[in-house]
């Protein structure tokens, strides 16, 4: 299992004053660590947040909070699409013996609570829309 990076989240709350961690916490959307960079050419700076969905590893390039909720969005709505197909393949398993069924039971009970948890960010996102749209 991957570990969340508070340090970076915590960064990502002092520079843009918006809290999202109770909502992200349980989506298997993982950060591992946030970078500032800086354009040699225009000496323009920007973030990278380096985060985990389960699936592969994402480096999310942003300069402001706007860029990265619509990438996170993004990135929650692909990963939702992912768990809604394992659960329907989940609930169409007939023997829970040879599939192993406390192997079963957890990946229906992380399954379900990622998809709880995802459409709770992404209902948190678009609540605070105005907070991030300026």
């Amino acid at each position: 299992m991957d570990l969340f990076s508070s340090v970076a989240y915590d960064k990502l709350v002092e520079l843009f004053k918006f809290r999202f961690y109770k909502q992200i916490k349980d989506t298997g959307i993982v950060f591992k660590e946030l970078l500032e960079a800086k354009n040699l050419e225009t000496n323009k700076r920007f973030y990278i947040l380096i985060c985990d969905d389960q699936e592969k590893i994402h480096s999310i390039r942003f300069k402001n909070l706007k860029v990265l909720i619509i990438v996170l969005t993004e990135m929650a709505k692909n990963r939702l699409q992912r768990l809604e197909v394992l659960e329907k393949e989940l609930l169409q398993v007939n023997d829970t013996e040879t599939y192993g069924e406390s192997r079963y039971f957890n990946d229906t009970e992380m399954t379900a609570t990622g998809i709880s948890s995802i459409k709770e960010l992404l209902k948190h996102f678009e609540k605070n829309k105005t907070k991030w749209n300026k």
